[in-house]
C-alpha cells in the first residue's frame, strides 16, 4: 500500500508540476516577444522624433552601432526600400503584412520568415512623418534563446519539486499507512473487517485522485478526437480542465497539509497569533464567496493572542469559516468570536448553515470524510479540512469541541493557551 500511495501522490503531484512549468514557460515566452516588441516600437518612434525627413542612410548607421542584432528597413509609399541594414534589397515590399497595415493604420507587425534572409523574425513598422515607412526586426531565435535560459531555470525547478514531491510522498504514504498496518497486526483474527475499512479507505483515496484525472481525460480525448470543432466549445473544454486541475492541486495541497503538520515534531516557542487580525484576514479572503452566497460574515470578542504562528491560525479559521459559508442558506450567518478567559483563549465559530446530524459528529474529523457527499461535491471540498483543522489544534494542544443540529447551523469551539511574553501571558 505505501508503494501504491506513493505512486499516486507522486504522479498527480508531478502532473500538477509538469502543468506548471509548461504554462511557466509559455507565459515567459509571450513576455519575451512584448518586451521585444515594445524595444522595436520605442525605437522606431525615436527615430521619427528626430527629423520631419527621413535620413536613410544616417538612421541606418545609428542602429548598426546601437543595436546591431536588429534590422533597419526603410520603405518608401510605393513599396520600394530605401535602405536596408542588412545589405542591398530590390524586392518590392508592397505586399509584406506589415508594411500594407503600417501605411493604412501608422503601425503594423508581423512574425514570419524572411524572404531575404531565411529567419524568422519579429517585425513593426510605422509609418513616419514624410510618408515613408520604417520596419525593425529582430530575430526570433534571440527571444528563443533568452527563453531557454529560463528554461534550465524552470527545469532544475521542477526537477528539486519532484524530488522533494517524491520523499513528502513517501512520508505521506507511511505516515498514511502505518495505522492501518497496525491494526491489520492487532485484528489479526478479524480480518474481514480490517480488510473493510482498508478497502473503504483505498477506495476514498482512489476515487478523490482518480475522478478528476478521468474528467480531464475524458475532456482531452473528446478534443483530440475531433469532436469539440467549435472554438466556444473547446473553449469550455479547457475551462472544465482547468477546473479538475484546480481540484487535483486542492487536494494534493490538503494531502500534503496533512503530512506537514504530521511530520511536525513540536511547536515553536515564540509561535503567536493576533486571533482578531488573523480572522479579519480570513473573512476579507471569503468575502467574495460569501456575498455570492449571500452570507454575512462578522469578527467579534476580545484582542488576545495565542501561542501559535498566524499560518496555522489562518488555516484553521479558513476552513471552519469557508465550510460555514458553503453549508449555509441564503441569508445565514458565519460568526466569530474571541474570548479571554483566565489561563486560555477561546475561539468560537458559528455558522447558521445545514447543521450535522448527531450519527455523524464524530466522524467529520476523519480524512475524506463527508457529510452530505453531493453537496461537498458541488461546493468543491475534498473532505480533508476538518481533518487539518483537528491536526492543527492537536499540534498546539488545543481542544476543539463541536455543538450541531440539522438545521440549527454548527458551533466549533476551541481553546488554546495564549502567548507568554517575559513569563506573562499576553492577552
Amino acid at each position: 500500500m505505501k508503494r501504491r500511495l506513493t505512486t499516486y501522490f507522486f504522479l498527480i503531484a508531478a502532473l500538477g508540476i509538469a502543468l506548471s512549468s509548461i504554462f511557466g514557460v509559455w507565459a515567459y515566452r509571450d513576455r519575451e516577444i512584448s518586451a521585444a516588441r515594445q524595444t522595436l516600437v520605442e525605437l522606431l518612434d525615436l527615430m521619427d522624433a528626430q527629423n520631419y525627413y527621413t535620413d536613410p542612410e544616417a538612421w541606418a548607421g545609428q542602429l548598426q552601432a546601437a543595436a546591431p542584432d536588429k534590422r533597419l528597413t526603410i520603405i518608401a509609399p510605393d513599396g520600394t526600400v530605401l535602405s536596408d541594414t542588412y545589405g542591398d534589397v530590390t524586392e518590392n515590399h508592397a505586399d509584406r503584412p506589415e508594411v500594407v497595415s503600417a501605411l493604412a493604420t501608422g503601425w503594423g507587425e508581423a512574425e514570419r520568415k524572411s524572404e531575404t534572409t531565411g529567419e524568422t523574425l519579429l517585425y513593426e513598422a510605422k509609418q513616419f512623418t514624410d510618408g515613408n515607412v520604417g520596419r525593425i526586426s529582430t530575430p526570433i531565435s534571440s527571444v528563443n534563446a533568452l527563453v531557454m535560459q529560463g528554461l534550465v531555470g524552470f527545469l532544475v525547478a521542477a526537477a528539486v519539486a519532484l524530488a522533494l514531491t517524491l520523499l513528502l510522498a513517501r512520508k505521506l504514504a507511511q505516515k498514511t499507512a502505518q495505522p492501518l498496518e497496525e491494526k491489520e497486526e492487532a485484528l489479526e483474527q478479524e480480518g474481514e473487517k480490517l480488510q473493510v475499512v482498508r478497502s473503504e479507505f483505498a477506495a476514498n483515496v482512489s476515487h478523490e485522485l482518480k475522478t478528476p484525472l478521468t474528467s480531464i481525460k475524458g475532456f482531452t480525448d473528446m478534443m483530440n478526437s475531433g469532436m469539440v470543432k467549435d472554438p466556444e466549445d473547446q473553449k469550455r473544454f479547457i475551462s472544465m480542465i482547468g477546473v479538475e486541475v484546480d481540484r487535483l492541486i486542492e487536494l494534493i495541497n490538503d494531502v500534503l497539509k496533512i503530512s506537514e503538520l504530521e511530520s511536525v515534531v513540536m511547536p515553536q516557542p515564540d509561535d503567536r497569533a493576533v486571533v482578531r487580525s488573523v480572522a479579519e484576514d480570513c473573512k476579507a479572503a471569503l468575502e467574495p464567496m460569501a456575498q455570492k452566497g449571500g452570507i454575512t460574515v462578522t469578527v467579534s470578542g476580545d484582542d488576545a493572542q495565542v501561542a501559535m504562528a498566524p499560518s496555522r491560525l489562518r488555516e484553521l479559521l479558513t476552513n471552519l469559516m469557508e465550510n460555514g459559508v458553503k453549508y449555509n442558506e441564503p441569508g445565514g450567518r458565519v460568526d466569530v468570536t474571541v474570548k479571554r478567559l483566565e489561563d486560555k483563549v477561546a475561539i468560537t465559530v458559528q455558522d447558521t448553515g445545514i447543521g450535522i446530524p448527531k450519527e455523524n459528529q464524530d466522524r467529520v474529523f476523519e480524512r475524506f470524510y463527508r457529510v452530505d457527499k453531493g453537496r461537498a461535491r458541488k461546493t468543491g471540498g475534498t473532505g480533508l479540512g476538518l481533518s487539518i483543522v483537528k491536526h492543527i489544534v492537536l499540534l498546539y494542544g488545543g481542544d476543539i469541541t463541536l455543538e450541531s443540529a440539522p438545521g440549527k447551523g454548527s458551533t466549533f469551539t476551541m481553546t488554546f493557551r495564549p502567548a507568554e511574553e517575559g513569563g506573562k501571558a499576553v492577552q
